[in-house]
């Protein structure tokens, strides 16, 4: 009854209001795509013009957001509208996506995801073995292929609840490939002496330091530059305010390093209070930096990863 005065009422008035719930009956409906855009048609001509209207949407959307030959994570959604926020969120986070689609999400679509587990151990970014899937059903068939071969599935039905979710989950991974990958990274550092705060010349060396430039952190090698790059050990501890810390920066004034590993070098002998120190990077440490720590560097980091770059004449 309800679907009859629908349609009397159409008939009656010739035009669709916003509010009504209109229910449409046509052939192929099963290739439409929720929450695209209905044009008005009258005539083959306009058929034509919309036919391509839809089409240049579509692959405006593509051309803005999916990058098929780079990896990435996939996308579902029940609707263009909530599949375009979800494009969006991951543009803003810089987040690369490789596919899109509407509705469930089925085992063709996790294989799709599962390439990146194909790539070369030290490329691959689980992250990106990845299906953010909102307001739709997974089958059966798809989360056991999933869980078979390691692919995340994010399933959510508010769209903020998926953006905190894979967010949690991107930082997991990050995370994870600090510890494992990112232990041959050195952060720049450039340091200056504290006058007459030198406890112990030897091996282990420990003196006060004042950070001019940089972090210097717990396990950086130090050199001093202009004395021909003299390697002068590694920091093993740190101490600001005699509290023990992992790392410190300009803003954290003096701090007493112990700097141990180098035999035969000696404060007073070979270096002094008047020299500079500064971090001993290499070709391998400034690759890391860039793999993993990006986040956790400055501008005027690289400016100085650039100036030891050149002092040490890394190519």
């Amino acid at each position: 009854m309800k679907e009859m005065r629908v349609k009397a009422e159409y008939q009656h008035h010739q035009k669709i209001k916003g509010a009504m719930g209109i229910k449409i009956s046509a052939p192929g409906l099963e290739n439409a795509i929720a929450g695209s855009e209905l044009l008005k048609a009258t005539n083959e001509n306009e058929v034509h013009a919309a036919k391509a209207e839809i089409a240049e949407n579509m692959i405006d959307i593509l051309d803005k957001y999916v990058d098929k030959t780079q990896d990435g994570v996939c996308v579902q959604a029940s609707t263009l509208g909530s599949l375009e926020a979800l494009l969006e969120f991951l543009l803003s986070m810089k987040i690369p996506v490789c596919n899109i689609s509407i509705g469930p999400v089925h085992k063709k679509d996790v294989m799709k995801a599962a390439k990146v587990l194909a790539l070369d151990e030290s490329k691959q970014k689980k992250e990106y073995a990845t299906i953010l899937a909102f307001d739709v059903r997974v089958t059966p068939e798809a989360q056991s292929f999933a869980d078979h071969e390691g692919i995340k599935i994010f399933t959510a039905k508010i769209i903020y609840h998926l953006f905190d979710e894979f967010t949690a989950y991107l930082k997991m991974c990050q995370e994870s490939r600090k510890d494992s990958g990112g232990t041959a990274a050195i952060f720049p550092c450039l340091l200056e002496c504290v006058k007459d705060a030198v406890f112990n010349r030897q091996n282990p060396i420990i003196l006060g330091v004042n950070v001019k430039a940089g972090v210097l952190r717990v396990g950086t090698p130090l050199c001093v530059p202009e004395k021909d790059n003299l390697r002068i050990g590694v920091v093993e501890s740190l101490e600001l305010n005699k509290k023990a810390v992992t790392k410190a920066g300009p803003k954290d004034g003096s701090v007493a390093v112990r700097i141990g590993g180098a035999q035969n070098v000696s404060f007073g002998r070979q270096f002094d209070d008047t020299n500079q120190i500064a971090s001993w990077i290499t070709r391998r440490s400034i690759d890391s930096l860039k793999e993993y720590f990006r986040d956790e560097m400055t501008m005027e980091d690289w400016k100085l990863v650039k100036a030891l770059k050149s002092k040490y004449q890394i190519e």
